[in-house]
């Protein structure tokens, strides 16, 4: 029995899944705070004591339900780490 995906030994363009794009967002220090980079007009940022925490938890609620990674930076640009999401990770279906 052949199956109804295959046509000439081939796959259809419609029965190949469609992949998702991958998101990096960044959060990195600007103008004495945390910026939230995603795209350009999409960089909130934050000052005060609680600035990079709250970069990241914005962070991750722009990313709850999509896939990629934060990478976060230190005060001197250099990287201190990478929190990797996918869309199953973050459900609490």
């Amino acid at each position: 029995m052949t199956s109804q995906y295959f046509i000439a030994g081939m796959m259809s363009d419609s029965a190949i899944p469609v992949q998702q794009s991958t998101t990096v967002i960044e959060i990195r220090p600007f103008r004495g705070g945390w910026q939230c980079f995603e795209a350009p007009g999409v960089q909130p940022y934050w000052t005060g004591e609680s600035a990079k925490h709250s970069a990241i938890d914005y962070a991750k609620a722009r990313v709850k339900f999509g896939r990629g990674k934060i990478r976060v930076l230190k005060k001197d640009g250099s990287f201190e780490s990478s929190i990797p999401f996918n869309e199953y990770r973050e459900r609490k279906d």
